[in-house]
């Protein structure tokens, strides 16, 4: 064993309760002077000391010898126990006491680290899931970008102007592809209460708006969505974007505050 499987042991050794190969390694590795283990049994031995005198002596109680006689009884070894016991007088020596001391802090110290090591884990365990999740929307946010990107370079793209209804308010470009869908991009939005989202629309030639998608402009005021086509290219007329309670409605609630005809 080296020193560093010896150094728990440091406390038993020194309260004289280390036994059997442990105690020969121990006893082995401090004949060889070891420069790292002598001065932990000596600590270990002032620590013991230290807890000793702390102690003082204690009659037992009464019962307990009843007990312990009781038990020894009943497992057949009560002549020799008998022969050990000491007198209802006798009370118990200073070092059990300093031993039943020592393994107290010993044991209060190894539950107060592993409720340390607990929370940790359970620290870092929640560090992990926060980390996976902003990779998952990274990882989804990208997935996005990539196939905005697509729908604009492509030749078989639209490119539409959704223009505002109010003037002080940027254009939003639409992007009409007849199978990747359609993307809507802007910049310069103002930003949106939480009660309320935008709404985007096709309004087919016979006058039925169809909900496409719902969004807000991020934080920096740009929007960059991508949602399915969902009516032939030339049965749409036009799209629409309305301002709609948080959640979309299912028909428009408002008039068209952008807007681009299509056919």
């Amino acid at each position: 064993m080296d020193c560093e499987q010896l150094a728990p042991l440091y406390e038993e050794y020194a309260l004289g309760v280390l036994e059997g190969e442990e105690r020969a390694e121990m006893e082995a590795h401090l004949a060889r002077h070891c420069p790292h283990c002598i001065p932990g049994i000596e600590k270990a031995r002032w620590v013991v000391a230290q807890l000793a005198h702390a102690s003082p002596e204690a009659q037992p109680p009464a019962s307990l010898k009843g007990k312990i006689l009781d038990a020894a009884q009943s497992s057949g070894k009560l002549s020799e126990f008998a022969k050990a016991a000491p007198s209802s007088r006798a009370v118990f020596p200073v070092w059990a006491l300093a031993a039943a001391a020592a393994l107290a802090l010993l044991t209060g110290y190894s539950i107060r680290q592993m409720g340390n090591q607990s929370a940790q884990l359970a620290s870092l365990r929640q560090q992990m899931k926060i980390a996976m999740l902003q990779n998952k929307a990274l990882q989804d946010q990208l997935e996005v970008s990539r196939q905005i990107a697509y729908v604009m370079t492509s030749p078989d793209s639209m490119t539409l102007k959704l223009m505002p209804k109010d003037k002080n308010m940027p254009m939003v470009h639409a992007y009409l592809h007849p199978h990747m869908g359609v993307a809507i991009t802007a910049e310069q939005m103002p930003s949106m209460p939480a009660a309320r989202t935008l709404q985007l629309w096709f309004l087919s030639k016979a006058g039925k708006p169809m909900s496409i998608a719902i969004f807000h402009p991020d934080p920096q005021g740009q929007i960059a969505v991508i949602a399915p086509v969902n009516m032939p290219r030339n049965e749409i007329a036009a799209l629409a974007v309305t301002e709609e309670p948080a959640g979309g409605s299912p028909q428009p609630t408002s008039n068209p505050a952008w807007m681009a005809q299509v056919n």
